[in-house]
């Protein structure tokens, strides 16, 4: 982990609505024994930017004020989650067009290879990111589909037996 926590870095760069969001999301995040470990490596060493594990597998990634995306004051980030567990999960109609919405379309960045092929809650989509959703300036809607992507990203560690 590193010195400056994240709710120091939210209470500092984050407009106020977007402190109060972020700050609900940290607390659940917390809640459920996720740490917060800053990346300080290459591209993302002088930026904040904030790996969140379980057990030492990634759950999401956070960004505050990324200076080469202006247009967002914080982006949340899933981790690679798989077909099969989103599809074994059963959520209502609002979370999955949230997830629709969000997910992460592959930019050519070259740290996903192209994208793959992903079913979403029913629906397929190609050339999704290896971060397979992806939310700029998340809002209190927003929060409920984040909070069910970790659930279901908990729930999958789990049912592999990694814990």
């Amino acid at each position: 982990m590193c010195d400056v926590h994240i709710k120091d870095h939210i209470r500092n760069e984050l407009p106020s609505q977007a402190q109060r969001v972020a700050l609900h999301y940290v607390a659940f995040l917390e809640e459920n024994g996720i740490t917060f470990h800053k990346d300080n490596c290459d591209y993302w060493k002088n930026k904040i930017y904030y790996w969140c594990k379980y057990h030492n597998d990634c759950v999401c990634f956070i960004a505050i004020k990324n200076p080469d995306e202006p247009q967002n004051v914080w982006t949340v980030w899933s981790d690679d989650m798989k077909s099969e567990w989103l599809e074994s999960s059963d959520v209502d109609d609002q979370i999955k067009e949230l997830a629709w919405k969000h997910i992460d379309h592959c930019g050519h960045c070259g740290s996903c290879g192209g994208g793959q092929r992903k079913v979403v809650f029913g629906r397929e989509f190609k050339a999704v990111c290896g971060c397979t959703f992806r939310v700029d300036n998340p809002n209190k809607e927003d929060l409920l589909f984040l909070k069910k992507m970790v659930e279901i990203r908990l729930a999958a560690k789990k049912t592999c037996g990694k814990e």
